[in-house]
């Protein structure tokens, strides 16, 4: 007898799209919950015809929607309307992404579903938050506008324009908002209630200033910078090496300047006294990582490799996403797998990172064909053949 998965009779009614709320309910489909997609019945999720394709299936909407069922309704008509309130009834979850009272004008804001479905979680992932001035006006949100506010711009050359850093913000949030669900399905376990779960880009961004965003925020109280702050801020993040670039991460240690230097070959730098001190080695940082910076040229990066990891200094090989994709230690934590498509054939697709290993996650079905699962649903809340017709006729179901 198989064992159940870790979310296996949880039901998510899924009206997210693009990328924020797709990566967390994919996540909670891997590990058995019923996640169905509630998309228009013409043109579906918007990444749909975002590319690149491979024979016609878009490969970013294949890499966020495995293991879910698509649902094709027009939610603006009132039979449409009438079967996705039936579906609700049935859901542990409800899940979306669109601007603050999109869901309301439809009638399915929370206040509407609540008052019928005390259990249900109702989670949403807008742009900026559940009030202030950009709520108000009613401002669309995307992951560069809310990088852009959050302060991950990055400007290393004055002259010219900053410039985004880091990742998407929808990966994160999207990721949040998981989390958010979950600690309310696990609050409904003690209260018998749902509630309102609520993130946006904005916050996730801003909060992913966590360990640096404290110092700014108190920037006019810092009495010092040393340890590995001030180790991080002197020393390159990577060097450009004989055939490639290498990492290194100059942490766990109070003097890195002394330890990189010694397991490189050129002493130690900090008894030079233009390097004696934290402060100093910043002041002459340009000098400090050009002596590095050329002896690292020298050899390749595995050579680099084999010779500092064995003398305690973190370091990586710099890779694209391309060598990612072939990396042998991504291979070995099943990041990347391989699904079977009828039209597309064999694709290769990110896997699943959080690993329950009593309850491991399951690739079961490819991303949905649009409205693949309309007619299988439908018929599981009941409607018989002259409903679904009904349906067809007042456009509700193509």
């Amino acid at each position: 007898m198989s064992t159940p998965s870790a979310l296996s009779g949880i039901r998510v009614v899924d009206f997210s799209h693009v990328y924020q709320g797709p990566v967390g309910t994919q996540l909670l489909a891997d590990y058995g919950a019923d996640v169905i997609k509630i998309e228009r019945p013409d043109v579906g999720d918007w990444s749909r015809r975002w590319g690149p394709f491979v024979n016609g299936v878009s490969l970013p909407f294949a890499g966020l929607n495995r293991n879910k069922r698509s649902f094709a309704i027009n939610v603006k008509s009132q039979a449409g309307k009438d079967a996705i309130r039936a579906l609700i009834v049935t859901a542990d979850v409800v899940v979306h992404n669109f601007r603050n009272g999109v869901m309301e004008k439809l009638g399915l804001g929370y206040d509407d579903l609540a008052a019928e479905h005390p259990r249900l979680i109702y989670a949403s992932s807008g742009g900026w938050g559940d009030h202030g001035p950009s709520v108000e006006r009613g401002r669309g949100g995307h992951d560069l506008m809310a990088r852009a506010e959050a302060g991950w711009f990055t400007q290393p050359d004055p002259a010219k324009p900053p410039f985004p850093a880091g990742i998407s913000a929808d990966y994160p949030a999207g990721l949040m908002l998981m989390q958010g669900i979950l600690m309310a399905l696990l609050a409904r376990e003690r209260t018998g209630r749902g509630q309102r779960v609520t993130t946006d880009l904005l916050s996730v961004a801003f909060h992913a200033h966590s360990w640096e965003g404290p110092a700014a925020m108190n920037a006019s109280r810092v009495t010092e910078v040393s340890g590995v702050t001030a180790n991080e801020s002197i020393v390159d993040k990577s060097f450009a090496t004989e055939d490639g670039y290498i990492e290194i991460s100059p942490v766990f240690s109070d003097n890195a300047v002394r330890d990189i230097g010694v397991a490189i070959g050129l002493g130690d730098l900090s008894q030079l006294a233009k390097f004696a001190t934290h402060a100093l080695q910043r002041e002459n940082g340009r000098e400090l990582n050009g002596l590095l910076a050329a002896r690292f040229r020298e050899k390749t990066t595995a050579a680099w490799l084999a010779e500092l990891e064995p003398k305690g200094v973190f370091c990586a090989k710099v890779n694209t996403l391309e060598d990612a994709i072939n990396d042998a230690q991504l291979a070995a934590n099943g990041m990347v797998i391989d699904m079977e498509h009828y039209q597309a054939g064999k694709l290769r697709l990110p896997g699943t990172p959080v690993r329950l290993h009593g309850t491991p996650p399951i690739p079961r079905r490819f991303a949905p064909e649009l409205g693949e699962h309309t007619v299988e649903i439908l018929r599981e809340l009941g409607y018989d053949d002259a409903a679904l017709a009904t349906l067809k006729q007042e456009g509700a179901i193509g």
